[in-house]
């Protein structure tokens, strides 16, 4: 595992990610017609009960996320093997700052995106992140969903506990509840900035995104000093 994978797995960057995660989730639903940008379960939910009351112009605002989201998946796929990754070597990286570049853009009203390119697009950037980003230390954890890290906090609570005191579970737990109360404020902030800013809200994303991206890049310089 190379300095800069290290680097992704740290606690800083995960904290960063992950507000990030909740932040646009809320910026979406908030800003853009009631739509997630990341929660694909709460999308297909909205879209059964819309779909069950004859809402079908709502029901078809919850379509393009689902359909960015299985694109994304595929293009993480395709970074993954042999005859591409000899192209793109940090791919981790890369989708990390395509990541960057798209909600930079979308946040400077350079164009004006409408909300069937806007909302599928943070779809897609956002899940290149939690598809390129999939650990903080050991531990395996999602930045822009909150249902899994909760799962496992739990769990692995109750395995530091029950039948005996695990000290590593715990810590375990800790991460992944940190996890969990940074989605949730960073959503709290998302819903925040996006009533009073509307589109100019994901800088603070951008925002974010920068600090993760930075404090990568010392952690893995720091790393090669150290070793080199």
């Amino acid at each position: 595992m190379t300095a800069l994978e290290l680097a992704g797995r740290s606690r800083g960057v995960a904290v960063l990610l992950t507000l990030s995660g909740g932040f646009l989730d809320a910026f979406t639903y908030v800003g853009h017609g009631g739509v997630f940008a990341n929660a694909m379960s709460g999308n297909i939910a909205l879209l059964g009960i819309n779909v069950a009351s004859g809402d079908w112009t709502q029901a078809a605002r919850h379509v393009p996320p689902l359909i960015a989201f299985a694109f994304s998946v595929c293009v993480v796929h395709m970074l993954g093997l042999a005859t591409i990754a000899r192209f793109v070597t940090r791919p981790a990286l890369a989708c990390l700052v395509l990541e960057i570049g798209f909600l930079a853009l979308a946040a400077s009203n350079l164009l004006s995106l409408p909300d069937f390119v806007l909302i599928p697009g943070i779809t897609f950037v956002a899940t290149l992140q939690t598809l390129s980003f999939t650990h903080v230390e050991n531990v395996t954890y999602t930045s822009v969903m909150t249902t899994g890290n909760l799962r496992r906090a739990t769990k692995r609570l109750l395995e530091g506990l029950i039948p005996r005191y695990d000290k590593a579970a715990l810590h375990d737990a800790s991460l992944l509840g940190a996890a969990g109360l940074c989605f949730l404020t960073g959503a709290v902030l998302g819903a925040y900035t996006t009533a009073a800013m509307m589109n100019n809200a994901l800088w603070i994303a951008v925002l974010l995104l920068l600090s993760a991206l930075t404090r990568m890049c010392q952690l893995s310089r720091s790393d090669y000093v150290r070793h080199s």
